[in-house]
């Protein structure tokens, strides 16, 4: 797959990274739930997926290592980490093959998910949660799923690690690792599927760099700005990149 797209298309992409940058500096996690449906908005699923490739595994990378006693996480959590990437290599199965304004609805709705995480929490999961093993294959296939299909696996995974409890580091850690995971084998998948080009792979390169530089601004970004406050700014945009995707998505369908 090629990807052909006007300067001032890859310098709206470019600020896209860079935003989703400074969102996981500033929260330690989030990059491709901001970078990907942005992108999304001026190409389509795939592309934005292939776009997001070496900037969201670097960024994983380094919040793993800044995030700590990883190892305590992972010997905890790590059915969660590998029910993630079996899901991650089918969503990326069918991120190749299906069309792509379903993709789009479906990217669309994950985002609302996300949004209105804490109330779906407060569902009751209790059938769920008292079979441990179960409630790690349902929501890490999940989580896996919505990474390799449409790049966003926090809602699943946010909702799971919410009703463990878990403290934030903890939670930011397995986060992370789960993207890292999904990533690495979404980007196989999509390799081995002929779907990664030369030039999609060598605009990787520039758009880590962006990515990088976002992140370092985030961090200080933390410094004066409450995370509440962000988040709040961030759920504001999310809804109407999220409506955008809707209306993108419903005309096609509808043409």
């Amino acid at each position: 797959m090629d990807i052909d797209l006007s300067p001032l298309a890859w310098t709206a992409i470019g600020l896209a990274i860079f935003i989703a940058g400074v969102s996981q500096g500033a929260m330690g996690f989030g990059f491709p739930a901001i970078s990907t449906p942005v992108l999304a908005l001026m190409t389509d699923i795939k592309t934005a997926v292939l776009l997001n490739l070496l900037p969201n595994m670097t960024v994983n990378i380094i919040s793993v290592i800044q995030g700590g006693n990883w190892r305590a996480s992972l010997g905890v959590h790590w059915p969660v980490a590998v029910y993630a990437l079996i899901g991650s290599f089918v969503g990326a199965s069918v991120l190749i093959i299906a069309p792509q304004e379903p993709l789009r609805l479906l990217l669309a709705a994950i985002i609302i998910v996300y949004l209105y995480q804490k109330q779906i929490a407060l569902l009751n999961w209790d059938a769920l949660m008292r079979r441990p093993r179960l409630a790690q294959a349902g929501f890490g296939l999940t989580g896996g799923f919505f990474s390799g299909s449409v790049n966003n696996s926090l809602p699943p995974l946010l909702i799971y690690f919410m009703l463990l409890g878990v403290e934030a580091t903890i939670m930011t850690q397995m986060l992370n690792l789960c993207f890292l995971g999904g990533k690495i084998v979404q980007a196989a998948t999509l390799a081995g599927a002929g779907e990664l080009s030369l030039r999609a792979a060598a605009a990787n390169v520039p758009l880590t760099l962006v990515a990088l530089a976002g992140m370092a601004a985030g961090q200080r970004v933390q410094r004066y700005l409450s995370v509440e406050t962000y988040q709040q700014l961030l759920r504001k945009v999310l809804l109407v990149i999220a409506a955008l995707l809707l209306w993108q998505g419903t005309r096609h369908l509808m043409t």
